[in-house]
């Protein structure tokens, strides 16, 4: 079944669950088939007899931590579609959403994340000028171990929790946080790439093209776009519209895009290398 395919509301409702369950247990087969030893570093933990489990011990808690791999991947996702939530005192969460054509990638994130999740992506849907749309969820849990990202991005700003990008970003850039950065919010521009940074101001837009430029040897420019409210759903809480500033857009002509693609294609699902070839 295409996930490109119109589908009607009774027929995906139905499918869905089963669907879920079907695709979780051809990729758990696939990945046993293929697995000769233990491999943590720069590969996926896949899903995890926890995901079932709706509460943890302490023990079980502290246990769950953060790869090299997982952390990258969430600042690449955090830079585009992904956002923390946090309640009080409570440890964050990390939620992701796509639409439902984006499945593959939803998925190929979501195996990334199941051993921090308590349940599989949920289904969603919205209406927009009077049709209907579908999109994908997942949620973590509220752990601990994602304070350290969680400080990275988020600021208190005038007693509003607000999205930021900070200079100590740099610290954490590196090739497989810009491919899931450019997944997430990339685009294709005749010969070149474009890379959505809308919400952010244009001193973080700058610090972002500085850090692209010192760690690996682009030469990104800065175009203006037109400004789109909706952005900000996810980037702060309780953001006044006199915080609302214009869009930009970081470019990457096809001198850059031929060379950083052979080191960011490997971490593409195959859905999207559309954007880079």
């Amino acid at each position: 079944m295409s996930f490109y395919e119109p589908l009607s509301v009774n027929t995906l409702s139905l499918f869905f669950p089963t669907f879920i369950a079907s695709y979780s247990t051809k990729n758990e087969e696939t990945q046993n088939n293929n697995n000769i030893g233990i491999t943590l570093y720069n590969k996926s933990l896949g899903i995890s007899s926890l995901i079932n489990k709706s509460k943890l011990t302490n023990i079980e808690r502290n246990l769950l931590g953060l790869t090299h791999r997982i952390e990258s991947i969430l600042i690449g996702l955090l830079l585009s579609d992904g956002w923390f939530q946090k309640r009080g005192h409570w440890n964050p969460r990390f939620g992701l959403k796509q639409s439902i054509i984006n499945f593959p990638f939803l998925w190929s994130c979501f195996i990334e994340f199941a051993y921090l999740c308590s349940g599989y992506p949920y289904l969603g849907k919205y209406v927009l000028r009077g049709k209907l749309f579908y999109n994908i969820s997942f949620q973590t849990r509220q752990l601990e171990c994602f304070n350290i990202i969680y400080n990275l991005f988020y600021k208190s700003v005038k007693g509003r929790l607000v999205k930021q990008i900070s200079p100590e970003l740099f610290h954490y850039m590196n090739y497989i946080v810009l491919a899931y950065w450019i997944q997430g919010g990339g685009s294709k521009q005749k010969k070149g790439l474009e890379i959505s940074t809308q919400g952010y101001t244009l001193k973080e837009v700058i610090l972002l093209a500085n850090i692209l430029r010192i760690k690996f040897n682009l030469d990104p420019k800065i175009q203006l776009s037109r400004p789109d409210q909706s952005i900000y759903r996810n980037r702060s809480i309780n953001l006044g519209p006199s915080l609302v500033a214009p869009n930009y857009k970081i470019y990457l002509n096809s001198v850059d895009l031929n060379k950083i693609r052979p080191l960011i294609s490997p971490y593409f699902v195959p859905q999207f290398l559309y954007k880079i070839n």
